[in-house]
């Protein structure tokens, strides 16, 4: 059974990982997603960049919203500004936590 061990947590986020299957999981708002070591690597190094102002878009509601796909067509990701910004700053917080506890711990 893996022990998992929480990088970065607040009121909507958890980010943790089980280092013995070596898997990161991103809990948010009903969303659980699941990558490996060198997958969340990938994500955060491709999207950590991205300006919420450049990919705005509204919601039917009104609201602005950026829409991050996913490999699959069907499902999408959705943040307003504070949820965009808040979720990069966890990603960041578990990136810098993740390194941390490799060199405390090898």
């Amino acid at each position: 059974m893996c022990k998992t061990l929480v990088l970065a947590q607040n009121e909507n986020i958890t980010i943790a990982q089980c280092g013995n299957c070596r898997v990161l999981n991103i809990w948010r708002a009903g969303v659980l997603m699941n990558f490996s070591f060198e997958q969340f690597d990938a994500f955060y190094q491709a999207t950590k960049r991205l300006e919420f102002d450049n990919y705005l878009e509204n919601r039917p509601d009104g609201k602005e919203v950026v829409i991050l796909s996913t490999p699959f067509p069907d499902i999408s990701l959705v943040f307003t500004r504070y949820e965009w910004r808040e979720f990069f700053e966890k990603m960041e917080e578990a990136t810098y936590m993740q390194r941390v506890y490799e060199i405390v711990h090898n």
